[in-house]
């Protein structure tokens, strides 16, 4: 089942502007300062195809709330927690369509790529989808890479045999060991890491403002 969903993509943009405007400053201190806000300053709905590339994200996003009776957020900090928290209720979203369409229950979710270093964004989705989330590996698309040529050179048997060599945390919580190659020693662990989702509480309410947003929109595609 492929489902494409916008990712960190709104964010970067966000951050390329704000950096022109002299407004930026690191990830970092960034994802920081989203966190230590109390309450989530609104929301919007990330698939938006006007937030695909449009001219300046910042007004993109200032048009879409303001359809929906928000003011957006000024301070770079508060507009990333907008973002950040939209994301996660539609990965949650989402997770319940493939559910409903496949007919069957998602254990959890894993991220992986430069979006598992967000542990804001991490924390969030495990919050949203009432599942476990497992962050990593971050260099995704380089051992992936790595691992193709390395069964194509004869390094293993079979594509099977090298991601063994990718040790890996399962939604179980189980660990998988690194199988040695033949001849050398055993592959260094690339080990994720796992968020779990926290009790309700103040989210339901955001979760529920964000189903009357996404429903609006998705009207409107329809």
């Amino acid at each position: 089942f492929l489902k494409n969903v916008m990712g960190l993509w709104i964010l970067e943009r966000l951050r390329k502007k704000w950096d022109e405007e002299g407004l930026a400053s690191g990830y970092d201190a960034l994802l920081g300062a989203a966190a230590a806000i109390d309450r989530s300053p609104g929301l919007i709905f990330p698939d938006d195809p006007r937030l695909l590339n449009p001219p300046r994200m910042t007004a993109a996003l200032a048009e879409q709330m303001r359809e929906t009776g928000q003011a957006a957020p000024t301070a770079p900090a508060a507009m990333a927690r907008v973002v950040l928290d939209s994301l996660a209720l539609r990965y949650a979203s989402v997770v319940r369509t493939i559910e409903v369409l496949t007919g069957q229950t998602i254990a959890g979710v894993q991220i992986v790529g430069g979006g598992g270093r967000n542990d804001y964004l991490n924390q969030a989705t495990a919050d949203a989808t009432g599942r476990p989330v497992v962050a990593g590996p971050v260099e995704a698309t380089v051992i992936g890479n790595v691992l193709v040529q390395a069964v194509t050179a004869g390094r293993f048997a079979s594509l099977a045999h090298a991601r063994r060599h990718v040790a890996a945390t399962p939604i179980s919580g189980g660990r998988s060991a690194a199988t040695p190659i033949s001849g050398g020693r055993s592959a260094d662990r690339i080990q994720p890491r796992r968020f779990e989702p926290r009790p309700a509480s103040a989210g339901d309410d955001m979760a529920r403002r964000y189903r009357e947003l996404e429903a609006r929109y998705l009207e409107v595609r329809t």
